[in-house]
């Protein structure tokens, strides 16, 4: 958390607040949120315009006049863009100020979130872009014999794999269990035990959740919440994920471990075969 669909929604927020917005002063606190060099870093995002923000899985892409940050929220990112020095807390990591006397801050109260700049070469020929499988969102067309035959190579747990990102990507915790649901898939079995039916079952299930997700901006709960005056509301329509008892029949949800992942099913609902 967050997931495709918070991310998505922190995009289209961020979009219409800092497009065309130069990049006047970086202050970065605490080192370790970049991934490689971070006078690299500094060097290459400092006085660019932000011309377009893009998304792929959970990853945020800002599309620089030339190159690209990329941003993974991961367990607890947030941006905040407020007036220059209104907000400040020990748990700003970064600061982006912009050419308008706004500020673009990012949050993070574990650290585990990540940045780092790629060149336009780079971006979609090397980690972490490339290892990303089919996004439900911007993929019309994937090639789904191709995931299947990826899927029938896991020999781990349905929902270990589909959180791995090389599959299916944007899928996290909450919304693996909700899509399983739909499914009718125990989230306990084997991945190569999944039928190309089954496979397709899951890809249709995450296209109709995460757009529904979308339309009610993201799930509200726990760690999550927004901090660009957005509240989600798609924990209103979680099937399981949170959840005692099965909505079709009202028998009482599992809740197991799975991969250190809590996760809820229904042992009646959700096929072993």
């Amino acid at each position: 958390m967050p997931e495709l669909p918070e991310v998505e929604t922190v995009r289209k927020v961020l979009k219409k607040d800092i497009l065309n917005l130069s990049i006047d002063e970086i202050i970065i606190r605490y080192d370790g949120i970049i991934e490689g060099d971070k006078e690299y870093f500094i060097k290459n995002v400092l006085n660019k315009q932000i011309v377009d923000i893009l998304r792929r899985g959970k990853y945020l892409i800002f599309k620089l006049n030339e190159g690209y940050m990329l941003s993974h929220l991961r367990m607890e990112g947030k941006y905040f863009y407020v007036p220059k020095n209104t907000l400040d807390n020990k748990h700003v990591h970064v600061i982006f100020n912009l050419s308008n006397g706004y500020s673009l801050l990012y949050q993070d109260v574990r650290k585990f979130g990540k940045m780092t700049y790629k060149t336009e070469e780079d971006l979609y020929s090397t980690h972490p872009i490339i290892d990303l499988g089919y996004d439900p969102i911007i993929d019309i067309n994937p090639n789904y014999q191709e995931l299947y035959k990826k899927l029938q190579r896991k020999k781990v747990q349905i929902k270990t794999a589909l959180l791995d990102q090389s599959i299916i990507t944007g899928l996290g915790n909450i919304y693996v269990d909700e899509v399983l649901f739909s499914s009718k898939i125990n989230p306990e079995r084997l991945a190569n035990t999944i039928t190309f039916n089954e496979f397709m079952d899951i890809c249709n299930e995450s296209v109709r959740i995460f757009k529904l997700a979308i339309e009610n901006k993201g799930t509200t709960i726990r760690s999550y919440t927004s901090s660009l005056g957005v509240e989600g509301n798609y924990q209103n329509f979680l099937n399981v994920h949170t959840k005692n008892i099965c909505p079709h029949c009202k028998t009482a949800l599992i809740r197991v471990k799975i991969n250190g992942r809590t996760t809820y099913y229904c042992e009646k609902c959700q096929r072993w075969y």
